[in-house]
């Protein structure tokens, strides 16, 4: 054997030496990997693209007044759709104060969760019976508010709700309250207007204007703000008569 051949057997033997315990490394990194991932498939399955929130621990105990979810504190069934999936058969809420639906989770091991599912992935949320869609023109992809679709046509109704924990000015037994605030939009030709009086759908729609008068006083609407059934009954017919469908 020459010195050169016997040089480099050696310098291959130690090579191999030095980079084993790099590569036994290597292994163990990718099977804990791998080990991980199916665990996860295994509790989340196709559902992965609707479990990315963060973990929902319910809303704030002490001396509190009311909740913070738009219709109460049960859970609801509920349908999601994303971009590229529909969920059907979830228990959901719609945390108004935190912005978040959430989502009643149980794993295949029985472990129960709540979670928070972040907005942006969203375009319909359907709770109970109300159906909810991002609230357009809203440039926070990460927190936009869910508006519920009162209305569906030409024109959109959407109402939003959102709750704040304020110190309480009664004299009752709790120290902090739940306050609601609601706010009211039309959506028509890619604008969202403040939907505040009837004055501004007459304004909006001036060539349809008499029509929709009539229409309120031959069906005793009243169209305060807190009447969103009587608005949206308005809004209905603003549609039909929009569509050629006014029979």
């Amino acid at each position: 054997m020459s010195v050169n051949l016997e040089r480099s057997l050696l310098f291959l033997i130690f090579l191999i030496l030095a980079l084993s315990p790099v590569l036994s490394q290597e292994q163990e990194d990718q099977s804990a990997t791998e080990l991980l991932l199916l665990y996860y498939d295994n509790i989340f399955g196709d559902d992965e693209r609707l479990i990315n929130g963060h973990f929902y621990y319910g809303p704030v105990k002490g001396s509190i007044q009311g909740h913070p979810y738009y219709f109460d504190e049960s859970w609801k069934n509920g349908i999601i759709e994303t971009a590229d999936a529909r969920f059907d058969g979830l228990q959901v809420k719609y945390d108004i104060c935190l912005n978040r639906i959430i989502l009643k989770y149980t794993s295949t091991d029985n472990a129960f969760y709540q979670i928070g599912l972040n907005s942006g992935n969203i375009i319909r949320v359907k709770v109970a019976t109300s159906e909810f869609i991002p609230l357009p023109g809203t440039n926070d992809s990460i927190d936009i508010p869910f508006a519920e679709l009162i209305s569906n046509g030409p024109v959109q109704y959407l109402v939003t709700r959102n709750k704040s924990l304020q110190i309480t000015n009664s004299s009752g037994s709790t120290d902090y309250e739940y306050k609601e605030y609601v706010k009211q939009y039309l959506f028509y030709n890619d604008m969202l207007l403040s939907f505040r009086s009837k004055k501004m759908l007459y304004k909006t729609f001036p060539e349809i204007k008499n029509q929709l008068r009539r229409y309120v006083r031959r069906n005793n609407l009243y169209l305060i703000r807190n009447r969103i059934d009587d608005r949206g009954k308005l809004i209905d017919y603003c549609n039909a008569l929009l569509s050629g469908n006014n029979e």
